[in-house]
């Protein structure tokens, strides 16, 4: 099993994204990324989203860091 985590920094906040998978000979197995908020002045993390689509995490990370906070208005609060 393979855990790759990104840490894109803010001044409010940061925007964590883990993304865990698992492969074979054939392919990929199982995939599982979220996408956390963490504050930076208490540190209290908050689940954003999760998803199990392959490659979507690191695709909203890099929208995150094109676009800010406004990648994430999608999601709601």
């Amino acid at each position: 099993m393979e855990t790759k985590t990104t840490v894109i920094r803010g001044l409010a906040f940061d925007v964590v994204v883990i993304e865990t998978m698992n492969r074979d000979a054939r392919g990929i197995l199982f995939y599982v990324a979220q996408v956390l908020l963490r504050e930076r002045k208490t540190g209290a993390e908050r689940l954003v989203r999760r998803t199990r689509v392959p490659g979507s995490g690191q695709h909203l990370a890099r929208d995150v860091q094109r676009l800010g906070v406004r990648a994430l208005d999608a999601f709601g609060s």
